[in-house]
């Protein structure tokens, strides 16, 4: 039997998630883009409604799911949709925007889920000071009562998507590792 692993990534709209699942994924993605209608239709020209998906074969290690969610409130019910088996997120950061405005509506939509799973604030699109961009995203973490790395990325370059990766699985490896003898790291 195959082991099958769920990876989530989820952010505002134009932070990248489609992007990055087709960065990796070995199979065409399935994405739920529609034409924007709203105000959103001024910074691009579709929207992600429901969710993309997409596949990577780990080898011996099994599949590992990739699904891009909304990041805001209104889709929030996606979350519960692909719950099971959630290994951890990836939270995309738009940088290009000028404002973090989105990664504080996304922290303010998953905050619950979030404190739950290996997380990874992933800053894309940055043009500007990444440090001070980085260092504001650690800000509202901490407002929020979460801990994460936070990185800059090119959600294009499937080296900076799988980098993401190996920061969620080493705060699983490192969970595991912590656990009492008997107990699990996931609930």
């Amino acid at each position: 039997m195959t082991n099958v692993h769920k990876i989530v990534f989820i952010g505002e709209p134009g932070a990248g998630k489609t992007t990055c699942i087709a960065a990796v994924s070995d199979i065409e993605p399935a994405s739920t883009d529609v034409e924007c209608t709203d105000e959103l239709r001024l910074r691009k020209d579709t929207t992600t409604v429901a969710l993309d998906y997409g596949e990577l074969c780990l080898g011996d290690q099994g599949r590992l799911l990739l699904y891009g969610l909304p990041g805001q409130a209104r889709f929030r019910f996606m979350f519960d949709v692909v719950r099971e088996g959630l290994l951890g997120a990836a939270v995309l950061v738009d940088a290009s925007s000028g404002s973090l405005q989105g990664l504080e509506d996304t922290l303010s939509t998953y905050a619950d889920e979030l404190r739950r799973l290996p997380c990874v604030i992933a800053v894309n699109r940055c043009t500007g000071d990444a440090q001070a961009i980085q260092r504001q995203c650690l800000e509202l973490l901490q407002s929020h009562r979460l801990v994460a790395p936070v990185i800059v990325v090119d959600a294009r370059r499937r080296a900076d998507v799988v980098r993401t990766f190996e920061l969620l699985f080493l705060q699983l490896e490192h969970a595991i590792v912590r656990q009492p003898q008997g107990a699990t790291a996931c609930s």
